[in-house]
């Protein structure tokens, strides 16, 4: 039997068709459709650059009132998915503006999310009952299901990074969604609360030694105390410098499925060329340069972000001095699943 042969010449034609008038199809001929070789990613590298999005940030926030709006937010869209809201196949990311004495109304839902400060000092966002400052370079934690809403407390506006799972979440169409009230004034009289238990790193309260599941206890990781580690790590032999951020009870990923990751490029150091199962949006937070991403090449430059689909070789080279990127990832995903596998040539 030749699988390739015109339907009608097969000698199991009558078979096939038999088979799917009662919904089944053979495997024997189709094998290759569920047992492909290795991972494809239908996306391939794509670059969004700062300079086109930040001249709509004005008009972001002048034209679009938050009375109507859950959240003022331009998400990063892969023109490989045909329209769909992804960024790449499990994780979206985006930009958020608030105007001065904006609040982005409460909210929480199955996904797990993350802000990123860009342009944002003045604002904050509130998790679970704490407010968390973002400053440049902040990563703040929103869990599945915490509720959370932002504001803006300056006289400017203020641009956030964003990164969440829904792509994934909605294709497993396991996600729940609720609002919060925007009359809800309470909600915004918090202060940090116990978060401050958790600001020393290498430290944490015996009584707060609490099962928190598979989140991390901790919302708030400085961009500071993150830029002076990274300064105080000892290069790589490719000059980079690859920080993890964690929870401080299990030192595993900050939540059960998105992985974040600070990275540091030695100038004029191209990185040993890696690729992963798993999914990559970086966000670059200071310098230039460029990656080579499958048969891609992107010069970047800060606030830019790129993406690295699965399973695509990728190298990183920072131009003129160190450049620094933020990862996010569902690198633990594919771990906890057993799906896992990163290679690095030259290693």
């Amino acid at each position: 039997m030749n699988p390739n042969a015109d339907a009608a010449e097969r000698t199991d034609a009558s078979l096939i068709a038999a088979l799917a008038e009662i919904h089944y199809q053979p495997l024997w001929d189709r094998y290759q459709r569920i047992t492909p070789l290795a991972p494809s990613a239908s996306d391939g590298a794509f670059h969004w650059p700062w300079r086109e999005i930040e001249k709509l940030t004005g008009r972001t926030g002048v034209e679009v009132g938050l009375e109507d709006a859950e959240r003022r937010a331009v998400i990063m869209c892969h023109p490989a998915f045909n329209g769909e809201i992804a960024t790449t196949s499990n994780l979206i990311s985006a930009f958020t503006v608030l105007e001065p004495g904006d609040r982005a109304v409460p909210h929480r839902h199955s996904a797990a999310a993350i802000r990123f400060g860009v342009q944002s000092e003045g604002s904050a966002t509130i998790v679970n009952g704490r407010r968390c400052d973002m400053l440049a370079g902040d990563l703040i934690l929103t869990p599945p299901m915490c509720w959370h809403g932002h504001i803006n407390l300056s006289d400017h506006q203020t641009v956030w990074f964003d990164g969440a799972n829904m792509p994934l979440v909605c294709e497993l169409d396991a996600n729940f969604f609720e609002p919060g009230s925007r009359d809800d004034d309470d909600f915004w009289k918090v202060d940090s609360g116990a978060e401050r238990s958790w600001e020393v790193s290498g430290m944490a309260p015996l009584a707060g030694s609490m099962d928190s599941g598979d989140m991390s206890p901790k919302f708030h990781y400085s961009g500071a105390a993150t830029r002076a580690a990274l300064s105080a790590m000892t290069p790589d032999r490719d000059g980079s410098k690859l920080l993890r951020y964690t929870n401080p009870l299990t030192g595993d990923a900050v939540m059960a499925t998105l992985d974040c990751y600070a990275r540091r490029l030695g100038a004029g150091m191209e990185t040993m060329p890696r690729r992963a199962t798993h999914n990559t949006i970086c966000l670059v937070t200071s310098g230039q340069g460029r990656s080579t991403i499958g048969d891609a090449t992107i010069e970047w430059s800060k606030n830019d972000a790129f993406s690295i689909p699965h399973w695509k070789w990728a190298t990183h080279q920072a131009i003129g001095d160190d450049a620094d990127l933020f990862l996010l990832t569902d690198r633990v995903v594919f771990d906890r699943l057993g799906l896992l596998r990163e290679e690095t040539d030259g290693a």
